[in-house]
């Protein structure tokens, strides 16, 4: 379920801790950005100003009639974020909303505190419409405001001509107020994580998963995801992971060299380009660790979490799905005869090929999971279902797990949301 939250009136203490989140620059580009002397923006007040403001001063801004400050606490009477509403003098005005405690990123506080606004500006405000300014590159949350009812208005160009933030706008009657809050966040679908071996179709499976719930079909993108999270290349990425294929070849590239190079010459890729350029000094100081990459790929899986309408495939997306999320793990069995046969269905000889490949396949998938994972790929106290191909057909199988997830979640609201989005006028 999403979080309980309350909007309370800013304290001095709120202000003081906004102030300390806007240091965070990854956090205030997330927010209303940086002015051009790098110092963050927030609209309405400076923080630090009001913090030393009189009380006159200081009951003129937050008791302005034109624009309306919330503070966002959650059940532990803990301040976690703040939201805007600036009235337009027309019975319009425009949203903004942020989670100031990083810790509680893609937890769901960003989307119950605009299931929140979004009552309060309808329902208490009597307001027409509403909007918010969502920056393109933040597909997420573009797509969260799309389900509750946005739509895209235009778009604002950088000077270069390039697009930097899509306007979007929802009615009153669009929105639709007498929409309970379970009822819209029900909307959302919670996200599915199919795992299976070499050869078990696990991605057609989830490819068919996708299609029946109108969700989204993630594989690839996680890799190219995780390399820009760690600013390095797919090739690294999969270098890396690759290296865990061999236990000397971790051995050796943790002590020599890095583990993209030493991974990628026992792979066979004895050069490869990355787009970048490298000195020895950065190669050597610069390789990318097991806690890096698991780090990232948490962070990655809960922001699918968060946003819902997802099927994830493969990449132990099943390991890193947050506790309270109503998702559902699946695995994806198959016999050795039955992939085996999927490599080379045709000749006796090419199924023998096909099954030596198939072996060494599992085997290296085994060795990844064990000794970057730490857990067998196969483990199933790790999934909710198993499915078996070879008794049921892949649109079988794949209704089976759609009907699982629509009774996981007939009595739960999913805790899908896309906290700490950039949305403001």
């Amino acid at each position: 379920m999403l979080p309980e939250i309350t909007f309370k009136n800013v304290t001095r203490d709120d202000v003081d801790r906004i102030a300390w989140w806007l240091d965070d620059v990854d956090l205030s580009n997330r927010w209303f950005g940086r002015y051009s002397a790098d110092d963050p923006v927030h609209l309405g007040y400076d923080p630090l100003h009001m913090l030393e403001a009189s009380d006159w001063e200081w009951n003129r801004t937050f008791g302005d009639p034109g624009r309306t400050f919330f503070s966002i606490y959650n059940t532990a009477d803990e301040h976690v974020g703040e939201c805007q509403v600036q009235l337009d003098g027309t019975g319009g005005a425009a949203l903004s909303v942020i989670i100031g405690r990083k810790d509680l990123w893609h937890h769901g506080y960003g989307t119950a505190a605009m299931l929140e606004l979004l009552n309060k500006v309808f329902n208490t405000m009597g307001l027409d419409q509403v909007w918010v300014t969502v920056p393109t590159d933040n597909r997420p949350a573009i797509g969260l405001f799309e389900k509750l009812g946005f739509t895209i208005d235009h778009n604002y160009h950088a000077s270069n001509g390039s697009v930097d933030a899509v306007h979007m706008t929802v009615s009153a009657d669009r929105y639709s107020t007498e929409s309970s809050r379970a009822q819209r966040e029900r909307e959302l679908t919670p996200i599915v994580t199919i795992t299976g071996l070499p050869g078990s179709q696990s991605e057609l499976l989830g490819r068919e998963v996708a299609r029946l719930l109108d969700s989204e079909f993630i594989d690839d993108e996680i890799r190219s995801q995780l390399a820009d999270r760690l600013q390095c290349s797919t090739a690294e990425i999969a270098a890396f992971e690759n290296s865990y294929k061999s236990f000397w070849m971790r051995l050796l590239g943790s002590i020599v060299i890095p583990t993209e190079l030493s991974a990628a010459y026992e792979s066979g890729y004895y050069a490869y380009g990355t787009g970048r350029a490298y000195e020895y000094d950065q190669l050597v100081s610069e390789p990318i660790t097991k806690q890096q990459y698991i780090q990232k790929l948490r962070g990655l899986v809960r922001r699918y979490s968060a946003e819902g309408n997802a099927v994830l495939h493969g990449h132990g997306c099943h390991l890193f799905t947050p506790p309270q999320s109503d998702g559902l793990a699946v695995y994806v069995s198959s016999s050795a005869d039955s992939r085996a046969a999927r490599f080379a269905p045709d000749g006796t000889d090419a199924q023998e090929d096909s099954r030596k490949r198939l072996e060494r396949a599992d085997q290296e998938r085994r060795e990844v999971f064990n000794r970057l994972f730490g857990c067998a790929v196969d483990d199933g106290s790790k999934f909710d279902i198993t499915v078996n191909l070879d008794r049921m057909s892949i649109p079988t199988a794949a209704k089976l797990i759609v009907d699982v997830l629509e009774r996981r979640s007939a009595d739960q609201v999913p805790a899908l949301s896309q906290p700490s989005v950039r949305v403001h006028s």
